[in-house]
């Protein structure tokens, strides 16, 4: 080592210490550099694997819940798909035996209706009145009792006398009239629906003079034959009306069906159970078993990320040292005489350049050439 009074009147074999001193002392920033680049990756790469590996567990979990639930929810839809064909078929047969039963307890009315209408075309026939008399629509309308035949009439009217010339004369606007230019339309519509109202007025009132005038006795004989089987229909829809609302359900013989349907409920009761105890060893046990199976796969690789960040961590902490020694050595042997700035690689490169070509022949007279050169330009 060179005397501290002298270091400028070194030889070139100086500066090419320091500069082996400086590649050092560099080369160990570059290689802390790469190690902490190195780091972070390693850093990123432990995070994204603990993501992983937790994600992979949720989803694991996730799905195979779901499929287990899935399974019993598949049990319990094909239990409720069996539970309503047996509901259908048992409503089949109650309504089947209930009309039937209807058709039994409603047998002796129908048997009277019959007979009745029988009596009353014998009747129109014997005394010559036409047979549509006997219809529901003659006696509304010409002969109308009660509430509902009063409203019925009304209808009818309403049809009859306002409905029927509006068609007409709708159908005529758009056959004829439409056709011809320069004419009074509402007068022509007016004109035709008048007419046609006092046609069918008229055709009323000579259906009601020559039929029901006429033959007022016997059309009387036929409304009271008529009000008998408008009170025996009423009776045969009470005792529907009785039979839809009764709740005893004893008259149908549908124990096969209650049997079975009560098997459903208890199998589908089942089925929940099963699915709620399975749900809860799931979360108990299940869910354990997964994370340890999927931790025992991936865990070691991630150990081995961990340990090498530690070894890693362990190699920069010590190049951390190693290079602040070199740092200290080269500020403390050489820097402090002839400056920081100068302990540069290429610095130095250049001021052994300058000694090699013989334009200076001590440290200090290479520092102050090439101080000049940088100067001047």
């Amino acid at each position: 080592m060179p005397q501290t009074d002298n270091v400028f009147a070194e030889k070139q074999d100086y500066l090419i210490e320091i500069k082996e001193e400086v590649v050092k002392r560099d080369s160990m920033a570059a290689e802390l550099e790469k190690m902490r680049t190195y780091q972070k990756k390693l850093t990123k790469n432990i995070a994204s694997e603990e993501k992983s590996i937790a994600d992979e567990i949720a989803s694991t979990i996730k799905k195979r819940k779901q499929e287990l639930s899935d399974i019993y929810d598949e049990r319990i839809d094909d239990n409720r798909a069996r539970k309503k064909k047996v509901e259908n078929k048992r409503s089949k047969k109650k309504n089947e035996q209930m009309n039937e039963r209807i058709q039994d307890e409603t047998k002796d009315i129908r048997d009277d209706n019959r007979e009745l209408e029988v009596e009353m075309k014998t009747l129109l026939k014997k005394n010559k009145v036409p047979s549509f008399c006997s219809s529901k629509f003659f006696f509304t309308m010409f002969m109308p009792k009660g509430t509902d035949e009063i409203i019925a009439m009304i209808l009818e009217f309403f049809v009859y006398f306002i409905g029927l010339p509006a068609i007409i004369m709708f159908i005529f606007k758009k056959a004829v009239l439409s056709h011809k230019k320069d004419i009074n339309m509402a007068f022509w519509c007016t004109l035709i629906a008048a007419i046609v109202f006092i046609i069918l007025l008229i055709v009323y009132f000579a259906a009601y003079n020559s039929v029901k005038m006429r033959n007022i006795e016997v059309l009387k004989e036929a409304r009271a034959i008529q009000d008998r089987i408008k009170a025996n229909n009423k009776h045969a829809e009470a005792i529907k009306n009785s039979i839809s609302k009764d709740q005893d359900e004893s008259h149908y013989n549908l124990k096969s069906y209650d049997k079975k349907l009560k098997e459903l409920d208890e199998e589908a009761d089942s089925i929940s159970d099963e699915k709620q105890d399975a749900l809860k060893l799931f979360e108990t046990d299940t869910k354990n078993v997964i994370t340890e199976e999927i931790n025992g796969r991936r865990l070691p690789e991630l150990e081995r990320l961990k340990a090498e960040k530690k070894e890693l961590m362990e190699r920069i902490a010590e190049g951390e040292k190693k290079y602040s020694d070199k740092v200290l050595y080269i500020t403390n042997k050489y820097a402090r005489y002839i400056g920081e700035d100068l302990c540069k690689e290429d610095k130095l490169s250049d001021l052994i350049a300058l000694m090699e070509e013989g334009q200076a022949d001590t440290v200090s007279e290479a520092i102050n050439l090439y101080k000049g050169q940088k100067s001047s330009r």
